[in-house]
């Protein structure tokens, strides 16, 4: 697992709790790679081919063996290796702006949801449908019939009940929702235009 990859989780010892950490700027620079790891990066796929039943861990452990063992001059040449991608990453770096921590954008610079806009307190009550007209009229009934019953539940039946409404039942809530909407809009252009 690189450093670069999102949604670490740091592991406290007491309560095993999971912490999550800052998200990274993907058009931050990469950071550098130290010498071990450009040498595993370079020879993973020789190690893998020499060894094709290896785990994971086991190819690690290969390629740590095999750093481990390899001469001053070559571990020379991977340490200026990794200079160089250090002295790339400082440089890239030096011309980095990270984003800009705005009102649309959380503590690390993302963009996140946008806030639901305040409601007016004195703005008109929304209009409701023929449903929650019904659902409103025999919410206390169900509930009585049926003590302990989870919320959910409690819908699942009312909707039953609403679509088993005979015609001029419905029609009935349908008439009282249109009456709802008719004073809403009335509410509504009041309100706009005393606003």
């Amino acid at each position: 697992m690189s450093s670069d990859e999102e949604n670490h989780y740091v592991y406290d010892d007491a309560p095993k709790k999971r912490v999550k950490r800052k998200k990274k700027d993907p058009n931050a620079p990469k950071r550098p790679q130290s010498s071990f790891f450009l040498y595993s990066n370079a020879m993973r796929t020789s190690v893998k081919e020499e060894n094709p039943d290896a785990t994971f861990g086991q190819v690690a452990k290969l390629l740590s063996a095999q750093f481990k063992a390899i001469s001053e001059t070559e571990r020379a040449e991977w340490d200026r290796k990794a200079l160089q991608d250090k002295e790339r990453y400082q440089g890239e770096m030096e011309n980095y702006i990270p984003p800009d921590i705005s009102d649309n954008s959380d503590d690390d610079g993302y963009a996140k949801k946008k806030k639901k806009k305040k409601k007016d307190p004195n703005a008109p009550k929304r209009n409701m449908s023929a449903f929650f007209l019904y659902s409103n009229e025999v919410r206390n009934r169900i509930k009585e019939d049926n003590p302990g019953i989870k919320f959910g539940d409690v819908a699942k039946i009312i909707s039953k009940e609403f679509k088993a409404l005979a015609g001029d039942e419905r029609a009935k809530w349908d008439v009282e929702a249109a009456n709802d909407k008719e004073r809403y809009l009335r509410e509504k252009a009041e309100y706009e235009g005393t606003v």
